[in-house]
């Protein structure tokens, strides 16, 4: 399979995880919603758009952020395992918690600590 017929399935793959997920398909919904999860350099709005049109397959580490978002795996989002459509390994509530965990990576240090002190006084019985 060609380079670019690889790029257009991804994309194709990536639209139809974001539909099913009750989300729109636009380069700016994707790019603020991924920059949200995603503790690394931030995608831009045309990096978000060349994935949904097929010009270009995100790197690893995207990859699993894109999929954790979306409930989807790896695989089946990369290369269209259809065994691997549904990530069933996550549970609602494991999904829920881990993108509270990439949300709370993403914060300052300050507003770390400011989570965890709040966290730790709601703990303490």
């Amino acid at each position: 399979m060609s380079s670019q017929q690889e790029k257009k399935l991804f994309s194709k793959r990536l639209k139809e995880a974001l539909q099913n997920a009750k989300h729109p398909i636009s380069p700016t919904y994707l790019s603020k919603e991924f920059n949200h999860r995603y503790d690394g350099q931030p995608i831009s709005v045309q990096s978000a758009n060349n994935w949904l049109l097929g010009k270009a397959i995100p790197n690893q580490d995207k990859l699993a952020i894109l999929a954790i978002w979306l409930n989807v795996s790896n695989q089946w989002l990369r290369f269209g395992d259809e065994t691997a459509q549904l990530d069933s390994s996550l549970s609602d509530q494991d999904s829920i918690d881990l993108d509270f965990f990439l949300k709370f990576r993403a914060l300052k240090s300050q507003q770390k600590v400011l989570i965890k002190n709040l966290i730790d006084e709601f703990s303490q019985d």
